[in-house]
């Protein structure tokens, strides 16, 4: 793999699962470039995330959206718009609330080019479940499952046919539309998870910020995409 594969994390909250999400990916076993995405984080973190980019600046690219794009499914579709752009064929968009395996991105680009998949993810498990020391051999022979959203390998042929729905506003719902506009196209069996885990979080950028701007965007949720 010659060229680096490129990498999409948009960030809200969270500074120090951030941290962790930024180290496992830069210590994959194959190039990477890594695309952070600025939605609207304290001061104090910007300037954590601007210094990273220049400790890295061959890696790390920083994008600050004021205001921040109106959602999640804008951001993913701008990002890899400019993955394209910049001449990769394929992309990893990873929450920053995760940890990977250091094989993660190179196990996803070898299934999906050996079974022509459009898209193709790990799947989120406990800490408990999570042994950063396994290997991609995990995954030999094992059944194809539903897609997961927070940590996918997507395709350019695949987002140049589907794009997100950016009108759900600010986020969640994009990702079963997604998945059911892939099965209504006859797309269904190029679009799964295979089992190689990944320690996620969940649901840790709503509870780390504070409880005022938390009931501000699950108003926005239920006025946004749930009514979407």
């Amino acid at each position: 793999m010659s060229e680096p594969v490129w990498v999409v994390m948009p960030i809200l909250a969270n500074p120090e699962l951030t941290r962790g999400a930024i180290a496992t990916v830069l210590a994959q076993s194959v190039p990477v470039r890594l695309l952070l995405i600025n939605q609207g984080v304290e001061e104090p973190f910007r300037a954590e995330l601007e210094a990273i980019a220049e400790e890295y600046p061959d890696r790390v690219l920083l994008w600050s959206h004021q205001p921040p794009l109106p959602s999640l499914a804008a951001t993913w579709n701008r990002a890899l718009d400019c993955v394209w752009q910049a001449g990769g064929d394929e992309a990893l968009v990873v929450n920053n609330d995760v940890e990977l395996h250091r094989s993660t991105i190179e196990t996803l680009c070898r299934v999906r080019e050996e079974t022509g998949a459009l898209f193709v993810s790990c799947v989120g498990v406990t800490a408990e479940q999570f042994d950063p020391t396994a290997t991609s051999e995990l995954i030999a022979d094992t059944p194809r499952g539903g897609p997961d959203f927070s940590c996918f390998l997507i395709s350019r042929a695949c987002h140049d046919r589907f794009r997100f729905d950016e009108a759900f506003t600010p986020a969640f719902g994009e990702d079963c539309s997604y998945h059911r506009e892939l099965m209504l196209a006859g797309e269904g069996q190029r679009i799964f998870s295979v089992n190689l885990p990944y320690l996620h979080h969940g649901s840790m950028t709503l509870k780390s910020v504070d409880s005022a701007r938390r009931q501000q965007i699950e108003r926005a949720i239920e006025q946004g995409s749930r009514a979407h």
